[in-house]
């Protein structure tokens, strides 16, 4: 890649530059206490393209301020997008207690819309301040006289109480952008990723000056949109920063995001913690999506109170912490050891949603769940979730000890079939299901096969197999009729609702093509289909009517005559099978293997062989 570019979508309404002409004062009634005309200030200004001025004045008792006239035709502000404003007021102290800075947008001097994006308390100690304002169609503001839709004054405006005129310029306006308010980036390359380093350099030049990430005291300060990879792909790799979410009480939700694009991007954050300030009063609490599957690594990184995220596949995001944060949805991403901590999901959502036909056995390994203050569960398991899974040492706090409650552990939104979980490790969870049965298997049994002589002489290299004899409910299969489409040595099944993982073992058979036929150990691809692998490639694939069972045990006993297997049960289930010795001396007849695999504990079946010699 190249070098990382940073860029803004932000376009200027004034630089505040002006001598005079383009600014003036609001004249409603009761607004318009500056003091004084506009004043180009040079001993303050924050910002200047080529020269450094901003705008000024002085302040009487009441509310006073400067509007800049961005033309007849006015601006239209985008969608979840804002005017920044960069306000001054060195007499903090003087201000009203409420509505005391007020952002303004409108279509005349008298006639506009107004709200306080600040009150005193927000603007304690004064100083340039970035202040953002949503469309007045987009968010509740104040009217004022009979604003049209036409978007052409901009600015803001103080409301202050106290006795006299204040002597020199205590109010500064300087440079008035808008737009979606995105920080783009993209590009990076080996000792030049992209970083909010990087970023924060290039808005905090003297000719920028943007507010969208700008350094602060112990890390970064944020609002609007990030895109990485605008554009094009971006290489963006940071470590142990602190982001704080900045307090945009006047915008809409969706405001300030972060968006991952280009299937072509990385994105390695490692030690990154996102703060959201103000999360109860805040419009916009900030929010992330990976919007295209690229290669994205975050750990060790912590969210705190921050709305919804969305990952894809391709993301892994481990040992991390999401605090009072809204919904994670998935989407078949990892999250090995990482903390859900107080969801702040609504009664009867879930902090994370698993809606893909994928086992989370180890991407969701060592998580842990703690519930928030409302009444939420800890994942919600959707329609397209396995119908067999397994959560392994995945703990959870708080959440009800009864079944079919809104902040049961888990809610399960298929609404017919059977829905196995297999415990392995962790905590036990409840769940409510939207109509379908769900079997909770909470730990694994052994099944054993011991085969011996009638005196009880036990029989080592024996060959044992052993299968379901017959179907259970919530058991494995037995004598499904199956398709098979093979590809070199590899056989795709088809096995609708067939329950099983991978590793384990089924018999095949009346497949027309002998490489087909016999016991393997499958791969799991999703509840309907596994694949595996045959000693020889057949070149077609198999008609006829083909058969399937599920291997309990299939290979020889050890030296004390034994074989077994350990495997999460969720029905007791009737098995047959033989055992037989007749691959070398002392060869044996084969003997029958029957009995029930059970759920309460474990399962020992004995074969008793004849000698053949």
């Amino acid at each position: 890649m190249a070098a990382p570019s940073y860029t803004t979508d932000l376009s200027v309404i004034s630089q505040a530059d002006e001598a005079s002409g383009t600014w003036a004062e609001p004249t409603a009634t009761g607004w318009g206490q500056i003091g004084s005309t506009a004043f180009q200030e040079t001993d303050f200004p924050l910002q200047g393209a080529t020269t450094l001025y901003c705008m000024s004045g002085t302040v009487k008792t009441g509310v006073g301020g400067l509007l800049a006239d961005a033309g007849a035709g006015g601006i239209t502000i985008p969608t979840d997008g804002a005017v920044l404003i960069w306000i001054w007021l060195s007499v903090p102290g003087l201000l009203d207690a409420s509505d005391s800075i007020r952002a303004v947008i409108g279509s005349g001097l008298a006639d506009f819309y107004w709200t306080a994006p600040l009150v005193k308390a927000d603007y304690t100690y004064g100083g340039w301040r970035n202040i953002a304002c949503a469309d007045p169609s987009a968010i509740s503001m104040t009217s004022q006289g009979s604003p049209t839709s036409t978007r052409r004054y901009f600015g803001w405006c103080f409301a202050v109480t106290f006795s006299g005129t204040l002597k020199g310029n205590p109010y500064g306006v300087d440079v008035i952008r808008y737009g979606r308010c995105e920080a783009r980036m993209s590009g990076g390359e080996a000792a030049n990723y992209a970083t909010f380093a990087g970023f924060a350099a290039a808005n905090d030049a003297t000719s920028a000056r943007w507010g969208l990430i700008q350094a602060v005291s112990g890390g970064y300060l944020w609002k609007g949109l990030i895109t990485l990879g605008y554009s094009s792909a971006v290489d963006f790799r940071d470590s142990n920063a602190l982001i704080f979410i900045d307090y945009t009480p006047k915008v809409t939700s969706n405001f300030n995001k972060i968006e991952i694009r280009q299937a072509g991007s990385r994105v390695d954050w490692t030690g990154i913690t996102f703060l959201c300030n103000s999360p109860s009063t805040t419009a916009s609490k900030g929010s992330l999506e990976v919007v295209d599957d690229c290669d994205v690594n975050i750990e060790n990184c912590t969210f705190v109170d921050m709305a919804t995220f969305i990952f894809k596949a391709t993301s892994a995001v481990l040992n991390s912490v999401f605090r009072r944060c809204g919904q994670i949805t998935a989407n078949d991403a990892s999250f090995a050891g990482t903390n859900f901590d107080s969801s702040s999901v609504a009664a009867d959502s879930s902090a994370l949603v698993w809606d893909v036909n994928t086992d989370p056995s180890s991407d969701l390994s060592g998580c842990n769940f703690v519930k928030g203050t409302n009444a939420h569960h800890a994942i919600e398991f959707g329609t397209t979730s396995p119908t067999s899974m397994t959560l392994t040492n995945v703990t959870f706090s708080g959440f009800n000890a009864s079944n079919g409650q809104n902040d049961s552990t888990l809610h399960i939104k298929r609404t017919t079939g059977t829905v196995t979980i297999t415990i392995s490790g962790g905590s036990t969870p409840t769940y409510k299901s939207d109509g379908a049965t769900v079997v909770i298997v909470t730990s694994s049994r052994t099944i054993k096969a011991i085969v011996q002589e009638a005196d009880g002489t036990k029989i080592s290299s024996a060959r044992v197999l052993l299968k379901t004899a017959e179907d259970a409910t919530g058991g494995f299969p037995y004598d499904d009729t199956v398709t098979i489409v093979n590809s070199g040595t590899t056989a795709t099944v088809t096995h609708n609702s067939h329950g099983m993982l991978t590793n384990d073992k089924v018999v095949i058979s009346g497949a027309s093509l002998n490489p087909n036929n016999g016991v393997f150990t499958i791969t799991r691809i999703d509840d309907n289909s596994y694949s595996y692998t045959m000693g020889s490639a057949p070149g077609s694939s198999p008609t006829g009517t083909i058969k399937c069972s599920f291997v309990f045990l299939e290979g020889t006993t050890d030296g004390s005559g034994e074989i077994s297997m350990s495997r999460a049960i969720g029905a007791e289930q009737d098995v047959i099978g033989w055992a037989r010795k007749s691959s070398s001396s002392p060869y044996f007849k084969e003997g029958p293997i029957s009995g029930t695999v059970v759920t309460t504990g474990n399962t020992t079946l004995t074969a008793i062989l004849s000698p053949d010699e």
